[in-house]
């Protein structure tokens, strides 16, 4: 950079703020560019700063002259730069008050540079753009190619930085100094992008910009191509998205982290309908956080309704091209600066082509629209029982569960439930940014009931599915009956949305037994009185993709457990806390002798209940959340 001593010169529109201009040049003639300085000096400003890139020997003696009155500066580099490296250059030397930039190609007249400066002196704004679109006639003199390119690329700029402004691309621009000051150290584009990363920067950082409608001519010699720079252009968008992450980067932000979580919500009676409102709340009773729940659509809720600490959003349907786009619409749209994935393998649909558009819903927002993402998983392919495998789940749809897994685990970051979750992503997957969390219980924990119900009250819990062997126990309950005449059976539960006639199905089926009652599903304002009236609950899973959330109830309640030994039952126990007694899966004898047993010795299922009530207390969903938001904010957040 050569530069000579600036000499004071008062502007015509302030009599204290000092202007300087930065002009970027590449390809001008020297007249065009000799002309510009002139008319700007004429104008008022007080300091030009040319900056040139592979000048011709021409062009590099007239700027050397330029530079000879003291008032400009000139920087010169045989190397090209791209206009954003040589607006970097300029504006880091200048040293005006206000600031700006305008093309070389004379296309804007200084007469609407000088407009926009004006609007920032009088503090009307801390930025100006000039905008070539608002009064809609500017473009007129481009090619429809240009003109096309030009559309296309306001739109899509507009929708990823979240900038509401017609013209983020035009060449004349004006600020406060300090404005450079606060973003310079975060800009990194180069090329014809900077505009763009500019504008987006400042509005992010929390500046008023104004949008000024100028008169432009198109000068038609723009060294941009449709065909050859479209593609970098969009990459460069997605480069600024992604750069934008997070919160913004100034020591006096006090502002609340603003976190979607997508989940299911009730009155929807999908899987983690009830850990997914347990998750909001604990999150919303944080002082750092504004929680927004995106929940699917529900003919009897509201669309928007404001929860006690949080709000859920409904805003997307289930099995529906049109559901996982409104989803991702609202995402991109919505000013979130994190967003919270907790899902399981089948959340968006029965069908598998649904299921698959909505688990790469996370790597899409992470990977293209550079938002922050972390996805906590609930199960996994790989713990559901081997013949569970061979008898419904073919080649196909296990090539498509563990492509969906690798996909999750491109987002920011990952959670799983459990340890064992963790080993096989990290072996399998050889993913590095997968944390253990626990499932935690939720709030209503109460220490646990003092007495064990009488009469002897056996209770299944949960959606209603081929998965629980509803048949088995009621076979092992008529038993049980047989020696304690007026012991019940409590099927409490609805079906699962993937088998919408399950529940109605084993009602017909054992509905009219001695002893044995369907509830059907459990509303909030029963779950007490339903647990607390409970013997013990049985957990009848062939098999079990992630860990229990009844088994989680049954901790906060603390109600003894009968399990099948299955896997993914070990893993609920052992590594939750929490005791139960296991018998071998569809065995109705060995189940029918564990809990006559139990109810002989009373002892031991007081001694569960006590157990599974401290492991209750000992994590809650609140060191969920808790835990969760350290994750975000070590590894999510940049």
């Amino acid at each position: 950079m050569s530069k000579t001593d600036s000499t004071s010169r008062t502007p015509a529109s302030s009599a204290n703020q000092t202007r300087s201009v930065v002009v970027p040049v590449y390809g001008e003639h020297p007249e065009t560019v000799s002309a510009l300085v002139s008319d700007l000096y004429d104008a008022g400003w007080d300091e030009v700063v040319v900056c040139a890139d592979d000048p011709t020997p021409n062009l590099e003696a007239r700027l050397s002259t330029l530079a000879e009155d003291g008032r400009t500066a000139v920087s010169l580099s045989d190397a090209r730069r791209g206009k954003g490296g040589a607006l970097s250059d300029g504006l880091d030397v200048a040293t005006g008050d206000v600031l700006g930039y305008v093309d070389a190609d004379r296309a804007i007249p200084v007469a609407e540079l000088d407009r926009l400066y004006s609007v920032v002196e009088s503090h009307t704004a801390a930025v100006t753009v000039g905008s070539r679109d608002l009064e809609g006639s500017c473009r007129l003199s481009q090619t429809p190619a240009r003109q096309w390119l030009a559309k296309g690329y306001r739109s899509l700029a507009r929708h990823m930085t979240r900038v509401q402004i017609e013209d983020l691309q035009c060449g004349a621009k004006a600020f406060r100094a300090e404005v450079w000051e606060q973003v310079s150290p975060r800009m990194n584009e180069e090329g014809f992008a900077f505009d763009t990363e500019f504008v987006a920067r400042v509005h992010r950082h929390g500046y008023e910009v104004s949008e000024v409608a100028i008169e432009w001519d198109d000068p038609g010699d723009s060294s941009v191509s449709p065909t050859r720079d479209a593609p970098d252009m969009l990459r460069s968008l997605f480069r600024i998205r992604r750069s934008l992450r997070g919160p913004i980067p100034t020591a006096d932000r006090d502002d609340k982290l603003s976190v979607a979580l997508i989940t299911s919500h009730p009155p929807n009676r999908g899987h983690l309908a009830e850990y997914g409102e347990e998750l909001a709340r604990a999150y919303g009773q944080r002082d750092d956080l504004d929680v927004t729940v995106l929940a699917r659509r529900m003919d009897t809720a509201p669309p928007v309704e404001f929860r006690r600490g949080y709000e859920v959003r409904r805003v997307w349907d289930r099995d529906s091209f049109d559901g996982a786009s409104a989803l991702l619409e609202e995402l991109v749209a919505g000013d979130y600066d994190v967003v919270h994935f907790n899902i399981h393998m089948t959340y968006f649909g029965n069908e598998n082509v649904h299921r698959f558009i909505g688990l790469v819903l996370p790597p899409l927002l992470s990977r293209v629209y550079g938002m922050n993402v972390i996805t906590t998983m609930h199960d996994l392919l790989e713990v559901v029982e081997e013949e569970m495998i061979d008898e419904n789940i073919g080649l196909v749809e296990q090539v498509g569960a563990r492509a969906a897994t690798q996909l999750l685990l491109l987002g920011d970051a990952s959670t799983v439930t459990s340890k064992e979750y963790l080993d096989i992503l990290t072996d399998r997957y050889y993913s590095k940014d997968v944390f253990h969390v626990p499932h935690g219980t939720f709030a209503c924990a109460d220490g646990g009931v003092q007495q064990i119900p009488d009469p002897f009250r056996i209770m299944v819990f949960g959606h209603l599915s081929p998965t629980k062997d509803i048949e088995t126990v009621v076979e092992a309950f008529e038993d049980v009956r047989a020696a304690i005449p007026d012991a019940e059976l409590y099927i409490a539960g609805d079906s699962h949305p993937g088998f919408p006639t399950h529940r109605q199905d084993l009602e017909n089926a054992y509905g009219d037994r001695p002893g044995v009652h369907f509830h059907g599903y459990v509303e909030d304002d029963e779950m007490d009185a339903v647990w607390q009236q409970s013997s013990v609950v049985i957990m009848p899973y062939r098999t079990c993709t992630g860990v229990s959330g009844v088994f989680q109830l049954a901790k906060t309640y603390g109600t003894p457990v009968v399990s099948y030994d299955v896997g993914g039952m070990r893993t609920s126990t052992v590594e939750t806390g929490g005791a139960a007694e296991f018998v071998p899966p569809g065995d109705a004898s060995a189940l029918a002798g564990k809990l006559r047993s139990l109810w002989t010795n009373p002892d031991r299922l007081h001694e569960m209940a006590q157990q599974n009530a401290e492991a209750a207390n000992a994590y809650t969903i609140g060191d969920t959340a808790d835990r969760m938001v350290e994750i975000i904010e070590e590894r999510v957040l940049p």
